[in-house]
C-alpha cells in the first residue's frame, strides 16, 4: 500500500505540473512527454505501475533540476545543458557548491527510484509491450512534428531567455537545437553593407606592434556600483580612469551568476552566445568548431602569437579544444609554469596576483614552448579567486549599510569586496610591470558576469535595462596615438574591435570590419541598440552574407 501511495503522489504531482503550465503549447508537449516516458518504460517492461512511476518521478526530477539551474544561473533548463553534464570533467564545478551537491544527490536518488521503482511488479506480457511501443512512437512523432509549428516556436522563443518557466516546453523545443544550425535572422544584410564606412580610420601607430594582454575577471563588478545606503569601500583604481586609460565603460554581458564560457565566447568570437538560441549553454562544444573567424584569428593574421592562461584544466568545459578552434597557439595552466599542483586539478583558490605573475612569465617567454617566439604576443588570462561561494561569517569590515539585506548576504558581500580589493592590487601591479618593460602594450580587462549573494541580486545604482547583465571594461596602454574612445557603453561582443583599434591594428576580414562598424553605428550597444532593424540587418549580414558560421 505504501508503494501505491507513493505512486499516487507522484502521478498527482505530474498532473499538477501539467495543469499549472503557463502556455497552451506546454499542455500538449508536457502531456506528450509524459506519454513518451511512460510508453517507453511500458514497452521495455510491460509493467504499468513501473511505467507510470517512471514518467511521474522523472517529471518531478526535471522540474527540480530546472529550479536548481534557475537558482544558481537565473536561466531555464535546456537540452544543451545535458552536454555539460555528460562531460565528467565539468563535475568538479558542482562539487564546489555544497548545497548544489546535496540537491544533485537528491535528484540522483529520485532518478534511481524512477528507474528501479516497481521493478518487481507483474509483467502483463507482449500485448502491453506493443501498446507501450505505440504510445512511445506516437508521442515521439507528435513532438517532432509540432516542435516545428510556427505557433509553438513563437511561444517558446517569446518565453526566452529570461523567463523559460515551462521546462516541459523548453526541453522538447530545444531538442532541435542540439545539432548545430546556422542562425537565421530576418534583415537585409546588403543594406547593412551599404551603411558600413568605406574606409577605416588612420591610427598613425609605429611599426612595432604592441603586446596585448586581456584579463577576464571572474565574477567581477565594481562594488561601488551597489546601491548601499552607506559603505566604506576603498578606492579601486582599476575601475577608474587612470593616466594610461584609453577606454573605460560599462559592459553588457550575456550571462548572470555563472557560465563564464558564454562571456569567453562573446569576447573571442565577437558575437553573443544568445545568437545560437538553445545552444547558448553549449557553445564551447557545439558552436565554436563551426566558426570561420573571430578576434583571435584576426590577431593571428597580424602575426601575433596567442596564448591562453586558465586556472582550470584543459578539458574543463572543453576549453583546450575551443581555444584551438578560436585560433590560440597555446593554452597553459599555471601548473605548466611551475605552480605546485597536479595537472588534473582545477585551481579554485589561486590568487589573481599569482595568475598575473604567470602572465609575466609568458610575456618573458620563460617556457620552452615560447623560447623561439619572436612575434608580438596576445596573452589571455582568466582569474578565479573572485569566484564564489563567499564566506557568510565575514565581519562587516566595509561598514555596509544595507537594511534590505540579511546578515549572511552582508557577510558574503564583505568577503567579495575584499577579494575585489586584492584583484585591484594585482591589476595595478601588473600595469606598472607593463610600463616598466619599456615595450608598447595594450592591457584590457573585464568582468565576465555578476553574481548573486546568498541567492540575492543586490540592487545597483544604475538604470540600465537588465541591470544584472552589466559589468565593466577597461583598456590601458602606453601607446601615444590616434585612438579615441567614442562609446560610453559597450557590448562584450565588440570588445575585441576596441582592443584592435587601441593597438593600431586594422580589421583583417569582413567580419571584424563589420564588428567595428556596428559598434560605431550603434554607439557600442548590440542588445541595447535602439535601432532593431539595424541589428537585424547586421546579424543577417554576418550569418547570411559573410557566413561566419558553417
Amino acid at each position: 500500500m505504501v508503494a501505491y501511495a507513493f505512486l499516487f503522489l507522484f502521478v498527482t504531482a505530474a498532473v499538477l505540473l501539467i495543469v499549472r503550465s503557463h502556455y497552451r503549447w506546454t499542455y500538449f508537449f508536457a502531456s506528450a512527454l509524459f506519454v513518451f516516458l511512460a510508453g517507453g518504460m511500458l514497452m521495455l517492461t510491460a509493467q504499468w505501475q513501473r511505467a507510470l512511476n517512471f514518467a511521474s518521478v522523472w517529471f518531478v526530477v526535471l522540474i527540480l533540476f530546472h529550479r536548481l539551474k534557475i537558482h544558481y544561473y537565473k536561466q531555464p533548463l535546456l537540452i544543451s545543458d545535458f552536454l555539460l553534464i555528460a562531460d565528467w570533467r565539468n563535475w568538479e564545478t558542482l562539487f564546489h557548491y555544497k548545497e548544489a551537491v546535496i540537491g544533485m544527490a537528491g535528484l540522483l536518488a529520485l532518478a534511481g527510484y524512477a528507474v528501479f521503482g516497481w521493478s518487481g511488479a507483474d509483467s502483463l506480457g507482449m500485448p502491453w509491450r506493443w501498446a507501450g511501443a505505440v504510445l512511445f512512437a506516437a508521442a515521439f512523432v507528435s513532438v517532432r512534428h509540432f516542435s516545428k509549428h510556427p505557433g509553438a516556436v513563437k511561444t517558446w522563443l517569446d518565453s526566452l531567455p529570461d523567463d523559460g518557466r515551462d521546462v516541459f516546453l523548453n526541453l522538447p523545443m530545444s531538442c532541435r537545437a542540439v545539432f548545430f544550425q546556422v542562425p537565421v535572422f530576418e534583415g537585409d544584410g546588403e543594406a547593412f553593407a551599404r551603411q558600413m564606412p568605406s574606409e577605416t580610420r588612420p591610427y598613425g601607430m609605429s611599426d612595432e606592434k604592441p603586446d596585448i594582454v586581456v584579463t577576464l575577471m571572474e565574477s567581477t563588478l565594481d562594488p561601488h556600483c551597489f546601491d548601499f545606503a552607506a559603505a566604506k569601500i576603498p578606492d579601486l583604481k582599476m575601475f577608474g580612469r587612470q593616466e594610461d586609460t584609453v577606454f573605460s565603460s560599462p559592459l553588457r554581458v550575456h550571462t548572470f551568476g555563472g557560465a563564464t564560457w558564454k562571456s569567453e565566447f562573446a569576447f573571442l568570437a565577437g558575437v553573443p552566445s544568445t545568437d545560437f538560441g538553445a545552444l547558448a549553454s553549449g557553445v564551447f562544444y557545439s558552436v565554436v568548431p563551426h566558426l570561420q573567424t573571430g578576434f583571435v584569428r584576426n590577431l593571428r593574421e597580424h602575426g601575433y602569437f596567442c596564448v591562453a592562461l586558465s586556472p582550470f584544466t584543459k578539458g574543463n568545459y572543453n576549453a583546450k579544444a575551443a581555444y584551438d578552434h578560436f585560433g590560440f597557439n597555446l593554452m597553459f595552466q599555471p601548473q605548466d609554469l611551475g605552480y605546485p599542483a597536479p595537472m588534473g586539478k582545477n585551481l579554485w583558490h589561486i590568487s589573481s596576483e599569482e595568475m598575473m605573475q604567470y602572465a609575466r612569465m609568458i610575456l618573458e617567454k620563460r617556457h620552452p614552448d615560447l623560447e623561439n617566439v619572436r612575434q608580438p604576443m596576445f596573452v589571455y588570462v582568466l582569474t578565479m579567486k573572485e569566484h564564489g561561494p563567499y564566506r557568510t561569517d565575514t565581519d562587516n569590515v566595509f561598514d555596509l549599510d544595507a537594511p534590505d539585506l540579511n546578515a549572511k548576504t552582508v557577510s558574503a558581500l564583505n568577503d567579495y569586496i575584499g577579494r575585489i580589493a586584492d584583484l585591484d592590487k594585482a591589476v595595478e601591479s601588473f600595469d606598472r610591470y607593463l610600463h616598466e618593460r619599456g615595450k608598447p602594450f595594450v592591457f584590457g580587462y573585464f568582468g565576465d558576469h555578476q553574481v548573486p549573494f546568498e541567492g540575492v541580486s543586490v540592487r545597483k545604482k544604475w538604470d540600465y535595462a537588465q541591470p544584472d547583465y552589466v559589468t565593466q571594461f577597461a583598456v590601458r596602454s602606453n601607446i601615444a596615438g590616434g585612438f579615441v574612445q567614442r562609446q560610453d557603453f559597450l557590448d562584450l561582443a565588440f570588445a575585441g574591435g576596441v582592443l584592435m583599434e587601441a593597438a593600431g591594428l586594422e580589421a583583417k576580414d569582413g567580419f571584424m570590419r563589420a564588428n567595428m562598424a556596428m559598434r560605431g553605428l550603434c554607439g557600442g550597444g548590440l542588445e541595447d541598440c535602439p535601432n532593431r532593424e539595424l541589428v537585424g540587418n547586421y546579424r543577417n549580414y554576418l550569418y547570411d552574407v559573410l557566413k561566419i558560421a558553417r
